[in-house]
């Protein structure tokens, strides 16, 4: 098949759609591409259609995702945000994707823009009214040096919060004048994830940073300015509040921006430039025809102490179901037996699944997964699930069975917090996935 990515999307013979969404205002439709008899391709294009006065714009969201503003044959010659996708893309699930990952986009700018960081858009509101694409830069400048180095350099203030040590320095005396604010992650090594994050926030490393005993750190520099628009004068006052708010307000950002990537990311798209290390456990590669044709036949591999149906069942709400599924089908393709209910629609046919689900979440599976959300906490079904397994949980009398995983900061209603847990903004799936299989590996 042809990559819709290397060639034009704009030139296939023959176009048709596979489907439409929406999301926060943006219409998004998916295109088949077809070359020629063999070679086809896959297309989305999104048409925003509504923008705020001021602020991070679906337009933003959508360049940081690649898409790419031209006009578009497809769309009657008008213009839209376009780009290349892979042959299998979900645009079912997709338009609400968008809308919760420019939710928590909007967190993140909210947090950072305390912090005195005016996170990068690139497209702003021209679309709208015709005009080019605009990029807004980002409130700090691109001097300082190396950020330590200098004539003059002097610690005025530190905090702290769970995550991040904090300094703000002031440097002089050189050809930079201004503010230096440092960031020092307090748990090493950092993840893929906080490594995207450093990048996406383009700030600079330095080995040997004085004013946190010589540790590593990163920083950014805000130049000082003396300027009749700022109260009295100059930007001291704002810098010094910035600086401030990142004890309360930096780590929900670094947060925010993780889950929004985590959220599009079973999509095949993203914007955190995240590196992923090489898993212990290769998770991509799924059985052959024959595998699984073997697999079925043995009932699956029979890894878990205990008579149990099945070695994990997941529970979690509609909103959480790309997480949910992209789980369950990397660990069934390692072996193990999964409880997802679209694994069995003919099983949930007709039944009553009052008393089917109570007998899987209570009964029938040696570890539960449940994806912990706002949503989650006040879905009828999923409280249902919630209770059955705490029931099973009670039972065990201290024996592990439910793993939480954290989409947001909800709490689980009856859970223990001496429970540990799992947090998306700290983890995607695949390394999830991960760490699961070598649980259930383990209980061999």
């Amino acid at each position: 098949m042809r990559n819709a990515r290397i060639y034009d999307i704009h030139s296939a013979l023959k176009t048709e759609t596979a489907g439409q969404a929406s999301g926060h205002g943006v219409q998004f439709t998916l295109l088949k591409l077809q070359y020629s008899k063999d070679e086809i391709g896959y297309s989305l294009h999104a048409r925003p259609s509504s923008f705020s006065s001021a602020g991070f714009q679906t337009t933003d969201l959508l360049g940081h995702l690649g898409f790419a503003r031209q006009r578009c044959t497809c769309v009657g010659g008008q213009e839209a945000y376009c780009r290349g996708v892979g042959t299998e893309f979900n645009i079912a699930g997709f338009g609400a994707a968008f809308e919760k990952a420019f939710t928590v986009m909007e967190e993140a700018e909210r947090h950072l823009a305390a912090c005195g960081y005016v996170l990068e858009q690139p497209e702003g509101c021209g679309y709208f009214f015709g005009k080019p694409s605009g990029t807004r830069h980002r409130a700090f400048s691109a001097g300082g040096g190396d950020g330590h180095t200098a004539p003059q350099s002097k610690v005025e203030k530190m905090s702290e919060d769970d995550s991040f040590g904090f300094a703000m320095t002031f440097i002089s005396g050189g050809p930079s004048k201004g503010w230096v604010i440092h960031y020092r992650p307090k748990h090493l090594p950092l993840s893929a994830e906080m490594r995207a994050v450093i990048e996406f926030l383009d700030l600079r490393s330095f080995r040997q940073c004085p004013a946190f005993d010589f540790d590593s750190c990163f920083w950014r520099f805000v130049e000082l300015q003396a300027r009749d628009d700022y109260l009295f004068g100059g930007n001291a006052g704002i810098v010094h509040t910035a600086f401030e708010a990142h004890a309360t307000q930096f780590s929900p950002a670094v947060r925010s921006l993780i889950e929004a990537n985590s959220v599009v990311r079973p999509f095949g798209l993203g914007f955190l430039p995240i590196q992923a290390e090489q898993p212990e456990i290769s998770l991509q590669v799924r059985p052959t025809q024959a595998q699984s044709s073997t697999a079925k036949q043995q009932g699956s591999v029979r890894s878990m102490k205990g008579d149990y149906q099945y070695d994990v069942a997941i529970s979690f709400a509609g909103t959480e179901r790309p997480y949910a599924e992209r789980l369950a089908e990397i660990v069934r393709d390692v072996g193990f037996r999964v409880f997802y209910d679209d694994f069995y629609p003919d099983q949930l046919w007709g039944k009553d699944l009052i008393v089917f689900f109570d007998d899987i979440y209570r009964k029938q599976a040696h570890y539960c997964v449940v994806f912990v959300s706002s949503e989650y906490c006040t879905r009828m079904w999923t409280n249902h699930e919630r209770r059955s397994a705490q029931a099973r949980m009670l039972e065990a009398r201290g024996r592990e069975y439910i793993l939480p995983i954290r989409v947001d900061d909800s709490e689980l209603p009856g859970m223990p917090p001496t429970v540990g847990y799992l947090a998306l903004g700290q983890y995607n799936v695949e390394q999830i996935a991960a760490l699961l299989i070598k649980k259930l590996m383990a209980d061999r």
